[in-house]
């Protein structure tokens, strides 16, 4: 299915009134509003294709690894914290946010072997497990008895082995960015987490060089405890 230019995401940096039709991502762990899919980063964010038709011959070549898993299809979405590498020409990428956008960051290669999840889902399964779920559509498992993670954290993951690095709690202190609402991409230190003890939404307060933003609880990734556990720019 085509996706017209004029009704396509922000995320995809693409002149909308050069061509009526864009490319449609396959349905994945990122919404349709929160991806890219392939074909576009290659061809219109990283310029390393000029054509639909060399995207292509890259993907069928295996020179594009996205999360250490060689990419092959071009309507493959990508989103927040994936990464992207291309061995061949020693490029490396994170998926960021930058301005409201979805950006591609140049990393080093050691960073493109893990990336950061945010857990979303919590529940307990069979076998004195609990099972999480994270942004991307990832699960893992963990001893009931011993993990201590709760939905907001953040846990870093190796790719493709999947196995949590470390843990990035969600409380005061902790270094985040904003993924929702009008400040998309700001980075601050959570100044105070607000409790409410209603149907109302909990809200942050994050410090941000001396400027305080409140905005949801929902909207904060962590993405380090003292400091910033991956590039942001």
């Amino acid at each position: 299915m085509h996706l017209k230019r004029l009704q396509a995401s922000k995320n995809y940096h693409i002149a909308k009134k050069v061509y009526k039709f864009t490319i449609s991502p396959n349905a994945g762990a990122h919404g349709k509003d929160r991806c890219i899919p392939i074909g576009i980063l290659l061809r219109d964010m990283l310029g390393f294709a000029k054509t639909l038709s060399e995207a292509k011959t890259i993907l069928n070549k295996g020179l594009m690894i996205v999360d250490g898993k060689t990419a092959k299809d071009y309507k493959t979405p990508v989103g927040f914290m994936d990464t992207i590498s291309f061995p061949k020409i020693g490029k490396n990428y994170r998926i960021v946010l930058k301005n409201g956008k979805l950006v591609p960051l140049e990393i080093e290669v050691k960073n493109s072997s893990f990336k950061l999840g945010k857990i979303i889902v919590k529940k307990h399964v069979s076998g004195g497990k609990i099972q999480y779920g994270l942004h991307d559509g990832r699960t893992f498992l963990a001893d009931a008895k011993k993990a201590d993670y709760t939905v907001g954290d953040t846990v870093q993951i190796s790719v493709p082995e999947q196995k949590v690095m470390s843990h990035l709690p969600l409380n005061a202190g902790s270094i985040v960015m904003v993924t929702g609402g009008k400040h998309v991409g700001t980075v601050g230190k959570i100044k105070e987490i607000e409790i409410v003890k209603s149907s109302d939404p909990n809200m942050v307060l994050i410090d941000i060089e001396g400027t305080i933003l409140r905005t949801l609880k929902d909207y904060v990734f962590v993405i380090g405890k003292d400091k910033p556990l991956i590039k942001i720019e």
